[in-house]
């Protein structure tokens, strides 16, 4: 029984220790229509960049976080927060909107676009004004901006379309402009 106690609590110290070294570096959780969707890593990458603004759109800075390649995955996310010129993501929760940032578009918010592999094609969903659930910045320090989410995103060419992501949750590392 002594042995016994001791291997579970091994076992439990070894798990433990393997979701607390997972969660420090970048990664996006989500799941979707039943299974749970995880990439880290090498797979991930993020940018910064400062948009000006012109007669249909507001200067704003783009923090992008997203899965670099379709090759392992059959979703491919991105995280676009939209921000004041040259400020960062503070915490707090930011409002969706479309893919094409716009005069009338609230600042901070933020777009999320899927890709779905089907086949040798590609259906494509992205958030919009409005776009039902939530998106939360828990924690902007240090470089790093970690959140979590949900989204009824609807397909592009398709509104009837939904797909619905639950339990999203992500960190990602402040790039450089």
């Amino acid at each position: 029984m002594k042995h016994l106690l001791k291997v579970a609590s091994t076992l439990i110290a070894a798990a433990l220790f393997i979701t607390a070294s997972a969660q420090k570096g970048p990664f996006i959780k989500y799941d979707l229509a039943g299974q749970t969707i995880t990439v880290t890593g090498d797979d991930l990458g993020s940018y910064n960049t400062f948009e000006a603004g012109d007669k249909y759109g507001k200067s704003n800075s783009e923090h992008t976080f997203y899965v670099k390649a379709m090759t392992n995955h059959v979703y491919k996310l991105n995280i676009i927060i939209h921000t004041p010129p040259r400020t960062n993501p503070v915490a707090g929760k930011l409002p969706y909107v479309a893919g094409s940032y716009t005069l009338n578009s609230p600042m901070p918010a933020v777009y999320i676009g899927l890709a779905k592999a089907v086949g040798k094609s590609m259906d494509f969903y992205g958030s919009e004004k409005g776009s039902a659930g939530y998106f939360e910045i828990t924690q902007a320090s240090d470089g790093w901006v970690e959140g979590k989410f949900e989204i009824k995103i609807p397909n592009v060419l398709d509104k009837k379309k939904v797909l619905h992501l639950t339990n999203g949750t992500f960190r990602f590392e402040i790039a450089e402009e």
